[in-house]
């Protein structure tokens, strides 16, 4: 029996992985819900200020999300990175304008509730699934799950729906290789204590073993890193529970968003490439100091490794190509997250297409 249900990524809402989705052929993007991060508003750290103000760092995001997403398809929207305390200058929730301008726009949105959101945004949540029937999703995290009964008691009281119409999200985010197997046995766990397990739209388990940073690989090297909630998410479905989870991840990413200076950070040009139950990571030196015509060695290191996927495979794999081949590059850092991710993405949808459950 073949696996039927889709693919669950998040895309953090910033140039590099919006152009990942905005290449995705439109079967891919058939088979995948982006969980689409409302991104941070840009900080001043001259200023020790925003660079923008809600409204400017909103203008354009329902004609963004259109021409990234451009498919009839739906995306969950989330906007944990926003203050709660934010408004537009009109009075509105930030969340409602969202909803509001990807309405203008076409584009599906489901929000995205957790357990700490005020309630003002809860308000939001409810107006906007009475105005489009589209129901919600549900996002659980790791201090949730103690109580996880309890706790989704309490969102089915804030909206007032059967769990027919509501997706839930099992976010466990960053899950350290070395306790694989102990992650498995939680959330094997886990799954059980849901309420109603088999009644939910979706159930959905979320991860990553992606790190927060690559400096633990060395300069000028080709290393691999363990993709666990790959591994951990087949174990799970191999053992055929009451209702089979969705397969969600963080790309080719940690969960958390680096607000530095960039003017402290010591950033090394590296490639990221998605491979079976693994990434690889293709890394040369500092950046500010070395240049990014390190990116064409880089590239020529993937395309001559064995696990390369071929230029036919991906909009990214087609971009490696050319840069090795000096057709194009050297890119950028938002060119090179754009690659990566939509690789993995490719992989990801791949993975799942042929994935049989015995």
């Amino acid at each position: 029996m073949s696996y039927k249900e889709n693919y669950v990524p998040v895309i953090k809402w910033k140039q590099g992985e919006q152009k990942a989705i905005e290449c995705l052929s439109d079967e891919s993007k058939s088979i995948i819900t982006p969980l689409i991060e409302v991104a941070p508003i840009d900080w001043d750290f001259d200023k020790g200020q925003p660079k923008k103000t809600i409204d400017g760092h909103l203008q354009k995001i329902g004609e963004s999300l259109r021409q990234c997403w451009n498919n009839d398809g739906e995306v969950y929207i989330d906007c944990l990175w926003i203050d709660q305390e934010e408004r537009m200058a009109d009075g509105n929730h930030y969340l409602s304008h969202i909803l509001n301008s990807g309405r203008e726009h076409s584009v599906k949105m489901v929000p995205v509730l957790g357990t700490d959101k005020d309630t003002e945004y809860q308000s939001a949540v409810v107006n906007a699934i009475q105005i489009d029937n589209l129901g919600v999703c549900f996002r659980l995290v790791g201090e949730d799950f103690e109580n996880i009964g309890k706790n989704i008691t309490d969102l089915l009281s804030i909206v007032q729906l059967e769990p027919e119409m509501i997706d839930l999200i099992i976010d466990y985010g960053y899950v350290n290789p070395a306790e694989r197997t102990r992650t498995y046995q939680f959330l094997h766990l886990l799954l059980n204590s849901i309420p109603v397990v088999d009644r939910w739209r979706k159930v959905v388990l979320l991860g990553t073993s992606f790190p927060k940073d690559l400096s633990d690989v060395d300069a000028d090297s080709v290393d691999t890193l363990e993709r666990s909630e790959w591994l951990i998410w087949k174990r799970i479905i191999s053992n055929r529970p009451i209702r089979l989870p969705v397969f969600g991840d963080y790309g080719i990413s940690h969960p958390d968003i680096l607000e530095a200076d960039p003017k402290f950070l010591r950033i090394s040009a590296n490639i990221r490439y998605t491979a079976d139950d693994k990434f690889i990571i293709f890394k040369g030196r500092w950046l500010r100091k070395f240049g990014y015509d390190q990116f064409y060695s880089l590239a020529n290191l993937v395309v001559n490794h064995r696990e390369y996927y071929g230029s036919n495979f991906s909009e990214g794999d087609k971009y490696i190509s050319d840069v090795a081949s000096g057709d194009d590059g050297p890119g950028n850092l938002t060119n090179w997250r754009k690659v990566g991710t939509n690789h993995h993405l490719a992989v990801v949808i791949n993975e799942l297409a042929n994935l049989s459950l015995i």
